[in-house]
């Protein structure tokens, strides 16, 4: 596996340059990091919101990367994201109480 090499270094490079942003903002570089760390990783709940709210864009990003891979372009993967929310928000108030409109409401208020 070659590529391991190649994409340390891209993530090094990645890490200096928002280092060097963030300490160009006055911020202090390391408690920027562990903050950042804390609140994606910190506890149950955060690990939780965190996943909750990556899993739609990670298979909005496979769904593309499908696609091109065979030579296809997808050009409308923000858009399948909406509507399949929407879809899901539909399904789930089929089925009525305090739930459908929770997540309707949730849905909708971006």
């Amino acid at each position: 596996m070659a590529c391991w090499p190649r994409r340390s270094a891209r993530i090094a490079f990645t890490l200096a340059v928002t280092s060097l942003l963030v300490a160009w903002a006055g911020a202090p570089v390391g408690r920027t990091y562990a903050l950042l760390l804390q609140g994606g990783f910190g506890s149950r709940f955060a690990w939780s919101e965190t996943l909750t709210r990556a899993t739609p864009l990670i298979l909005t990003g496979l769904a593309a990367a499908v696609a091109f891979r065979a030579r296809l372009y997808n050009i409308g993967a923000e858009g399948q994201l909406y509507a399949g929310a929407l879809a899901a928000v539909a399904v789930g108030g089929l089925h009525g109480g305090a739930a459908g409109r929770l997540a309707g409401a949730g849905c909708c208020s971006r």
